[in-house]
């Protein structure tokens, strides 16, 4: 009977095969992954009726006055819309790379992180983030 009930939609949106228009999540650290990554690439201030929701990071990675602490200022702003956006989960680490002489404006992230109340569910996401 578990994971038979549909709790969230996968990102990228893509068609689903067989229930409703969008391919769907069916377990809840699966719809956390999804929810973390949406989260973490929305601008604050990209959703008109929610200005706060979201996160600084191409703010963040466009700004030239932060790059000598962009590994910190990106782990920040990482941890602070987890806390406020999704409690549930628990950032375990952060993870920064990039090329600041060949594309100073990228940068690529590897956040880990569970979820506070499914035991050893510890899961990793990778964003690249460019302006």
């Amino acid at each position: 009977m578990a994971n038979e009930v549909p709790v969230g939609i996968v990102l990228p949106y893509t068609r689903g095969e067989q229930d409703g228009f969008f391919k769907q999540t069916y377990s809840l650290l699966e719809r956390a992954k999804t929810n973390l990554m949406f989260l973490l690439l929305t601008a604050k201030g990209e959703r008109p009726m929610m200005p706060n929701y979201g996160s600084d990071l191409r703010a963040i990675i466009f700004d030239p006055n932060t790059q000598d602490f962009l590994d910190e200022i990106i782990e920040d702003a990482i941890r602070e819309a987890s806390e406020i956006w999704m409690p549930e989960v628990v950032i375990e680490k952060v993870s920064t790379s990039r090329d600041i002489n060949k594309e100073p404006y990228k940068a690529s992230v590897s956040v880990v992180f569970s979820i506070n109340v499914i035991p050893d569910s510890e899961q990793e996401i990778n964003l690249n983030i460019e302006v």
